[in-house]
């Protein structure tokens, strides 16, 4: 397996993103963020990503179907070996008929886990969530889509959310900070977990992290 820093590894788990639903694109960033040694048992992979084992049992059990990662033993633990390349979806077809072929049958299992959120974060995916104040207002979509046509806002909105909640940010804070974000998208050409993850990098040996990432998000959109 290739020695590549867990950073370097996010973009290609986000042009997967059209391929996989919100909780597998989750998993799989938290088992990408282990570096290439990766043995997380399932329930640090829960804490990791604030989903239920349950649920994060039925992310890798897909992902594996999907061939985008492979599992072996290692000892009492499983040990994850990740393929990032888009032959990894299961299929020749590219990436973009992937994302056109159409949903069918009856609603999937983890669609209905309601154990799958919990009561002290907020759940940007779900379908009231542009009422909720997530929304990225039109001019603003258009823009991102001209720099970045491929741009899965959804993924992204869902990704960053749980990020700055784990950093300490309420939810108003981070519905702000989203709309930073995708400013700074707009602006750059950067996805907006890119430019998260790259203030998160940088806050070191920060105090107090939530008013330091706070302070540096406002700083994206500009």
């Amino acid at each position: 397996m290739a020695t590549t820093k867990p950073t370097s590894r996010i973009g290609d788990v986000f042009r997967l993103a059209p391929c996989l639903n919100s909780e597998e694109l989750l998993v799989l960033l938290a088992l990408a963020d282990y570096g290439t040694r990766i043995f997380p048992s399932q329930a640090a992979l829960a804490a990791k990503t604030r989903l239920s084992k349950r649920t994060v049992s039925r992310a890798v059990s897909s992902l594996r179907t999907k061939r985008v990662i492979a599992t072996q033993s290692w000892g009492k633990a499983l040990q994850y070996r990740l393929d990032l390349c888009q032959r990894g979806v299961g299929t020749d077809a590219s990436v973009a008929s992937v994302v056109r072929q159409p949903d069918v049958g009856p609603t999937p299992a983890w669609r209905r886990d309601q154990n799958s959120q919990t009561n002290s974060q907020p759940n940007p995916g779900a379908a009231d969530a542009a009422a909720g104040g997530w929304e990225v207002p039109e001019d603003v979509q258009g823009r991102i889509r001209i720099r970045d046509p491929r741009a899965d806002m959804d993924a992204q909105r869902r990704v960053c959310a749980k990020v700055m909640i784990q950093h300490g940010l309420t939810e108003d804070e981070a519905k702000r900070a989203w709309r930073d974000l995708c400013l700074g998208w707009a602006r750059t050409g950067n996805n907006a977990y890119d430019l998260l993850n790259r203030e998160v990098q940088q806050l070191g040996g920060a105090r107090d992290v939530r008013a330091v990432l706070l302070h540096r998000l406002k700083g994206v959109a500009a």
